[in-house]
């Protein structure tokens, strides 16, 4: 199989998302790394079920809580951008303070 370095990185980005769903869902506090992929790859899925931007945009802030992450985590990321798959082509998906 032959990947272009950008399909390795989604490919490592949503591998590392199921790797932080298993974690939150066995109660585990997700750590940065975690958080972002999490979230990221909240989007790219939410672009792939056919969400337009703006739903991806705002649906990707309601994921995860300052509760779901380690201390600190949830100030750190203030902007998380991710190039996302639409119906209609590629767009930057830009989630801002995506934990609450």
């Amino acid at each position: 199989m032959h990947l272009t370095p950008k399909e390795i990185d989604k490919l490592m980005l949503l591998s590392l998302g199921a790797i932080a769903a298993r974690r939150k869902e066995k109660g585990l506090k997700l750590n940065y790394p975690e958080a972002v992929a999490y979230i990221s790859s909240a989007a790219l899925e939410g672009a792939r079920e056919g969400k337009t931007l703006e739903q991806v945009m705002t649906d990707s802030t309601k994921v995860l809580t300052k509760d779901d992450v380690m201390e600190g985590v949830a100030d750190m990321i203030s902007l998380i951008q991710v190039e996302a798959v639409f119906t209609d082509g590629s767009r930057l998906v830009s989630i801002h303070q995506p934990i609450k």
